[in-house]
C-alpha cells in the first residue's frame, strides 16, 4: 500500500476505459509486494486503470475460519464501505488472493446482508479470472515472450469454491514454450490457518504429501499456484520455488525480468522464496 501511494495509485481517476480496484489483502501487502507490483504492471500493460484504496483492511478470512465472526464482520463493514462506491462508479474489484476474492463474493454478503455488500460481491473477481475474461473478449495483449520451463500447477481449494474454472492455468498456457503440468492431488494440507501453527506443521505436510510428492518430480522445475498459503506449503515440502501465475505473466510480457531468477531460487525450511 505504501508503494501504491508513492506511485499515485491511491486516488481514483477519470479514465473511461477498463478500471479496477485492487484489493491487496495481507500476503501481497506485507510479504510479497512484488506480486502486487506484477499485477499492476500486467493490468496497465493491458490498458486497465488501477486504483488502490489506501484505507482497505485485510479480508478477514482467517477470522471467519477461526469462528471470530464479530471481528470478521467489522472488517467486512469497513471494506464494503471503502469498495462499494467505486463498484457503483464502474470499477471492478480484483484480488490476487483467492481467499480474499471468496470473502468479497460469498462471505461478506452473508456477514452483512445489505445492498452495499451485494454490490461489492457482484463486481469482484480473483485476478486471474479477470484477466482470463479479458482474453475471452479478445482484449488481452498476447505479446508474450517464451519461458522455457516446466511448472507443476496446483489449483487452490478457495479458487475451486469460486467455481470459475482454472483461469490461472489457462493464462499460463498462453505463454510460449512454457509447459504446465496440472497436479490434481487435492488440498495442499495447509488448510487455511491450520498449517501455519507450529503444532500442526508436520501434520499439514503429511496431509499434502500427494501434492508434494508429485511436485518433487525431477521433470518439474517449479510450482505455480494463486494461493499464498499453498505456495508456502509447496515450498516447505520441496526445495523448488512456487510462483503466482501473475508473476509469470509479468515476466513473459517483459515487464519484470527480475522474476526470472525466482524460477531457479531453491527454497529452505521455514523460509519462503
Amino acid at each position: 500500500l505504501r508503494r501504491a501511494a508513492r506511485r499515485h495509485l491511491t486516488r481514483p481517476t477519470d479514465e473511461t476505459g477498463p478500471r479496477v480496484v485492487y484489493f491487496v489483502d495481507v500476503y501481497a501487502n506485507y510479504y510479497d509486494p512484488q506480486l502486487a507490483e506484477a499485477l499492476v504492471a500486467v493490468l496497465q500493460h493491458n490498458g486497465v486503470d488501477v486504483y488502490v484504496p489506501p484505507q482497505q483492511e485485510q479480508s478477514g478470512m482467517p477470522s471467519i475460519a477461526r469462528g471470530a465472526l464479530d471481528h470478521a464482520r467489522r472488517l467486512a463493514q469497513h471494506n464494503v464501505h471503502i469498495l462499494s462506491e467505486p463498484a457503483r462508479q464502474g470499477y471492478h474489484v480484483v484480488a490476487t488472493e483467492p481467499s480474499a476474492a471468496l470473502c468479497l463474493k460469498h462471505e461478506y454478503p452473508q456477514l452483512l446482508d445489505d445492498d452495499d455488500a451485494r454490490q461489492v460481491a457482484e463486481n469482484s473477481s480473483e485476478a486471474c479470472s479477470f484477466l482470463w475474461k479479458l482474453h475471452t473478449m479478445g482484449q488481452l495483449q498476447l505479446d508474450l515472450e517464451p519461458i522455457k520451463a516446466t511448472l507443476g500447477y496446483h489449483m487452490p481449494c478457495h479458487l475451486k469454491a469460486l467455481n470459475v474454472g482454472s483461469p490461472g492455468e489457462n493464462l499460463l498456457r498462453l505463454i510460449p514454450e512454457l509447459r504446465v503440468v496440472p497436479i490434481e492431488e487435492g488440498c495442499s494440507g495447509m488448510a487455511g490457518t491450520f498449517g501455519i501453527k507450529r503444532v500442526d506443521y508436520r501434520r499439514s505436510l503429511r496431509a499434502g504429501r500427494r501434492l508434494i510428492s508429485r511436485l518433487r518430480d525431477p521433470g518439474i522445475q517449479a510450482g505455480a499456484t494463486e494461493c499464498s498459503a499453498c505456495k508456502m506449503q509447496m515450498e516447505q515440502g520441496t526445495t523448488k520455488p512456487t510462483l503466482h501465475p501473475i508473476k509469470l505473466l509479468a515476466l513473459a510480457y517483459g515487464l519484470m525480468p527480475e522474476i526470472e531468477r525466482l524460477l531457479t531460487t531453491p527454497g529452505e525450511e521455514l523460509i519462503v522464496t
